[in-house]
């Protein structure tokens, strides 16, 4: 059965790039040769808007872990988190899970305390996507001034979805999903509020980094901010949802180019998805070493 599935997660993301290559191929005289640059400015604003990004996704995890009342310092979150990332490559879509469980152990933190951590930070991830999907969806529809019509009952909606009776729920169906016991965790309403805007902090600083990534080799006018932040988030909730490709691997990258096609010249668009994979990808490798730095300098410092 094993191999049955890594078979069907290898053809499926072979023929997703498939497709995706041959329509490069196809369409390579479509690319606006004269319009490209590389802007190293903008390359590397990319890069530090990545970095707030995990800066805040640490401080999100940490206070996280202090809501269920454990305590980790800013550093050894730090050196958990970039050291956990890479592991989200590997099939099955658990593994950086595990890997934060097994490295939050030498902190002494508790495998039922990191894996519960684990659950309300995606939850959470993935409701705030789904909020910024869907209020840069009607930005670009119907401008601006009249998506704040709209946005209100999005917000109402995500703040219903926040009550501690409903998180309880949406948790313990993502357990039950993982094959883990039920929980019952106690946070308050107003503390999940307030864990809720960190996310869309990195979000938002997310989003900023991919439209300087894209700048740093297409010029694109800010307006496009908002297509820009619906593309970039249900290509990223596409690749987490679907588990059997490894980091979304294929499947995100196949979401980005269909979305940003509606706007970019669709050759362009391909290779901008792929762009940002690599885009990512560096930095993940970069921040391990950061993180492995960060461990070293910390290690035998009291807590």
């Amino acid at each position: 059965m094993k191999l049955f599935r890594k078979s069907i997660t290898a053809i499926t993301v072979l023929v997703i790039f498939y497709f995706l290559v041959t329509n490069l191929i196809r369409n390579w005289h479509k690319i606006p040769w004269d319009s490209l640059q590389v802007n190293l400015v903008n390359l590397l604003v990319s890069f530090i808007f990545l970095f707030i990004n995990f800066v805040i996704f640490v401080k999100a995890w940490q206070k996280i872990i202090y809501s269920l009342s454990d305590t980790i310092t800013f550093a050894n979150a730090f050196w958990i988190m970039s050291a956990s990332q890479l592991a989200k490559y590997v099939p099955g879509g658990i593994w950086f899970a595990l890997g934060r469980i097994f490295l939050g152990k030498g902190e002494s933190l508790k495998a039922e305390t990191i894996g519960v951590s684990v659950v309300i930070e995606t939850i959470l991830t993935l409701l705030v996507g789904i909020v910024l999907f869907f209020s840069s969806i009607f930005s670009t529809t119907y401008g601006f001034d009249q998506h704040l019509l709209f946005l209100i009952p999005i917000a109402l909606f995500f703040i219903v979805l926040l009550h501690p009776m409903i998180m309880n729920k949406l948790i313990n169906w993502a357990l039950h999903i993982l094959k883990r016991q039920k929980i019952h965790f106690h946070i308050t309403y107003l503390k999940i509020f307030f864990l809720s805007l960190y996310f869309f902090g990195l979000w938002i600083a997310q989003i900023i980094g991919f439209y300087f990534l894209i700048n740093s080799i297409y010029p694109i006018p800010f307006s496009k901010i908002f297509n820009l932040a619906a593309a970039y988030t249900l290509s990223w909730m596409s690749g987490f949802i679907v588990l059997f490709a490894p980091g979304g691997l294929g499947v995100r990258e196949g979401m980005m180019s269909l979305l940003l096609s509606s706007f970019i010249p669709s050759p362009l668009a391909i290779a901008i998805s792929f762009l940002s994979r690599v885009w990512i990808t560096i930095f993940e490798v970069v921040i391990f070493f950061i993180g492995i730095a960060v461990h070293k300098s910390t290690k035998g410092t009291p807590t």
